[in-house]
């Protein structure tokens, strides 16, 4: 009887879920027929059941705990679908969408998996500082960067050996997000307590304060880890702008966690990316302007021994590696590597319950639009997990933005508007003896209080918003202000194919839905966020919780590329763009392209391939660098201040000199090779003024240069106002071309941006669903 009642509950659910006419997931299936789940919970050791019937472990209970009263409904589409559309929802309600199988690819394949995302020991998550006194545990961010998903090793790697072998994961930056983020603090160690930003929650209900308020979306990615600043970061991009430029590491740096105890160290450590525009120049390609430019952004395994089989890998977020070079992490300071087996997880249980990450690899597209992209490494057959893709969601209006300069222009122009309005007002109150509530002042209203309802409100005339990269990088849907950015191992070069059976080229091989064993549940409400509004999601303290996952539409080979159906929306959206995109050739063939002149934008990354000898300020005089970009040198202004004797030398000749070149050679301050100076924290505009040959001969040169002060410096390595700080003896390996601010293809006018659509694909929840159909 026992087992009737289950089956005709379960028939229950399922033809209510016809009746609506919606595809339902009902969460209660798996606790009321455990036979339907691949896999059974009660040999799931993430999800023990204890002699009471809940969940043993209260660290993975959000994974496991089952809501009988949860009913989620996606977006389905209706009949004035397109063919296109209609097409793409059939394929994924018959291979993605249909029995589930919890199948790790790998398992059909000779090449084993060797990085897995599984559910973390949350316990072992304790702060060594709250139980010590030592101060070296201040620079430890707490819990910011702890991760409710691990990521771990299914065999050894070595000190030195690369986690990803055939390339590392893109770098995207958020230019100027200076109105969500407190510029003002200094986002490393124990300044790492974010500085909250608060914003309209589209719910007031007054003024002066009386609205309701949250704190921004990208104010708590930052807080958890999940954006660096540029001009603390390793990785570099400080100059995209002039406000403060935060990157976006969406491959390991986002998805593994901090060491779960202040005094371990992390394991793993990348350089700074490469950059180039992956042979779709903007002079040439219509998609200039729209991916990102730098990747290949590798970690390498930092730990004496390597990371163990089983071994969890733990992200520098904080500037550990930095302190390192440094010299201010001593052995004191590191506890024995040999404690890291303490949380290490079993092969078995990771290969039988946990999610392969090294399905894919980075390589070069052999579609010609498409630059770089994903492929197989390994055979992936139909109905198989391709990769996990953890989502952060974020409102569309955190991805628009203005440069720090037409900030000020709208600041100018509301300080305007406000005079005028109160002006205005002061009048009908002498007049009539009171102010109307429509109409001005209402305007002043909106202004004191940062409250706009549309765009025109916000910005003078000519001023439009701009619309940051991570844009074309987002899940989204036409009929809400949700965004879901993707992260994950190489998930962001996935590019867009049809859906489309005998199209001209490659189809779509991969589909998407919601990987159910990762969905976490609001820890306050216990609610799925997947039923939430829009706010709701928003105001969670933790952004993270939300996991899909892409599935193999057809049997994949390895290396081939892998392909998802972006959507008809988008697919206009980029022929539009391609219909206007101005010509890059003269009339006939492509040799007929005429390369730009040299005051024209030219790469900084090509400028720093072919200047082998620096030219000196005199001679750009006449034979000038391209105007997109400068020199800048690696350069410490606080190691000079222990030479007290060149110092004081340099400091005096500053004074007396007029002449920028004279005497430089003998008496500028002697360039000096310093631990950690490599790293791009130090980097800094430079003008070369002089150059010479080094003493041991040869073609080799050396040069002198002004070294120039940047945004957000440390107060100990900025050079005093009025100083003109000279150097000689800088080597050429210490200088860099760097684009400057608002040139590199990411700031180009008219660069093509647009989310990739989940319309009508069955995966989308109704109810973020808050924007009206025109």
């Amino acid at each position: 009887m026992p087992n009737f009642h289950r089956i005709a509950s379960l028939l229950l659910l399922l033809l209510f879920a016809i009746c609506l006419n919606y595809r339902t997931f009902i969460l209660a299936v798996e606790t009321v027929s455990s036979s339907s789940s691949a896999v059974e919970e009660e040999d799931d050791p993430f999800c023990a059941i204890d002699d009471d019937g809940g969940a043993a472990n209260n660290d993975h209970s959000s994974f496991c705990t089952v809501t009988a009263t949860a009913i989620i409904t996606y977006d389905e589409g209706n009949e004035h679908d397109d063919a296109a559309t209609s097409l793409r929802r059939r394929i994924h309600a018959e291979v993605v969408l249909g029995p589930r199988r919890f199948q790790d690819a790998s398992s059909s394949s000779s090449s084993s998996c060797r990085l897995y995302l599984a559910p973390r020991g949350i316990d072992d998550n304790i702060d060594a500082k709250s139980n010590s006194n030592d101060s070296s545990f201040s620079e430890h961010p707490n819990q910011d960067g702890q991760r409710t998903l691990g990521v771990y090793l299914s065999t050894h790697l070595p000190k030195g050996a690369p986690l990803t072998v055939r390339g590392g994961d893109m770098m995207l930056p958020l230019i100027d997000v200076d109105p969500f983020l407190d510029h003002r603090v200094q986002h490393t160690g124990a300044d790492a307590t974010a500085a909250r930003r608060v914003v309209d929650d589209g719910n007031g209900n007054g003024s002066n304060g009386s609205r309701n308020r949250r704190q921004s979306t990208l104010s708590q990615w930052n807080e958890r880890g999940y954006l660096q600043r540029a001009t603390t970061s390793p990785h570099g991009g400080n100059y995209e702008g002039l406000g403060t430029v935060a990157n976006v590491l969406p491959g390991l740096a986002m998805l593994a966690s901090d060491p779960p105890r202040s005094e371990l160290r992390p394991n793993i450590w990348a350089a700074t990316p490469e950059a180039d525009e992956a042979d779709l120049p903007r002079h040439v390609h219509p998609a200039a302007g729209a991916f990102a430019l730098q990747y290949n952004l590798t970690y390498f395994v930092t730990v004496e021994g390597g990371i163990e089989e089983g071994g969890e890998v733990w992200v520098d977020r904080w500037g550990w590696h930095q302190r390192l070079a440094l010299g201010l992490v001593t052995d004191n300071d590191i506890i024995n590597d040999n404690d890291h087996d303490r949380y290490k997880r079993d092969i078995g249980i990771l290969r039988q319950h946990g999610t392969c990450l090294d399905n894919l690899h980075p390589g070069r597209s052999s579609h010609p639009d498409h630059g770089r992209g994903a492929m197989a490494s390994r055979f992936l057959p139909k109905g198989s997990v391709v990769a996990p893709v953890p989502v952060l969601p974020i409102p569309r209006e955190e991805l628009r933005y203005l440069r720090k300069k037409e900030w000020k222009e709208v600041e100018r122009w509301r300080n305007k508007i406000k005079k005028e309005t109160e002006m205005k007002m002061s009048l009908v109150l002498q007049t009539v003896g009171h102010a109307r509530v429509e109409g001005d002042g209402k305007k002043l209203e909106m202004i004191e209080n940062d409250n706009y309802d549309t765009v025109e409100e916000v910005l003078p005339p000519g001023l439009k918003w701009r619309q940051q990269l991570l844009l074309n990088y987002c899940f989204g849907h036409v009929n809400s202000t949700v965004l879901l950015f993707p992260y994950g191992l190489f998930v962001n070069f996935i590019n867009h194919a049809p859906s489309e059976d005998g199209f001209d080229g490659p189809v779509a091989n991969v589909g998407l839905r919601w990987s159910e064993r990762y969905v976490e549940r609001d820890p306050m409400s216990g609610k799925d966020p997947r039923t939430m509004s829009p706010e709701e999601l928003f105001s969670r303290p933790n952004p993270a919780g939300l996991v899909l996952e892409y599935v193999a539409l057809r049997d994949i080979r390895p290396n081939d590329e892998i392909l998802f159906d972006y959507g008809s929306l988008w697919a206009d959206a980029w022929n539009e763009h391609v219909k206007n995109h101005p010509p890059s050739y003269a009339e006939g063939n492509g040799n007929d392209y005429v390369s730009p002149s040299p005051n024209e934008y030219t790469p900084a990354y090509i400028m720093e391939e072919v200047a082998t000898n620096l030219r000196t300020a005199e001679e750009q005089l006449t034979y000038p660098y391209p105007d997109n970009v400068f020199t800048a040198c690696f350069y410490r202004y606080s190691d000079r201040k222990d030479d007290s004797n060149d110092y004081e030398a340099a400091k005096e000749f500053n004074k007396e000199s007029a002449m920028i070149k004279s005497n430089a050679k003998t008496k500028a301050i002697p360039w000096k090779m310093s631990r950690g100076l490599f790293d791009m924290t130090n980097l800094r505009p430079c003008k070369v003024i002089d150059r010479e040959p080094t003493q041991t001969g040869g073609k080799k040169m050396v040069y002198t240069a002004i070294i120039q002060n940047r945004p957000d410096l440390p107060p100990e390595e900025r050079i005093p106002k009025g100083v003109k700080h000279i150097v000689s003896g800088i080597p050429r390996e210490a200088f860099r071309f760097v684009d400057r601010p608002y040139t590199s293809d990411v700031h180009m006018e008219g660069a093509f941006r647009q989310n990739i659509g989940l319309e009508g694909l069955g995966v989308f929840p109704t109810a973020w669903l808050d924007l009206k159909t025109e």
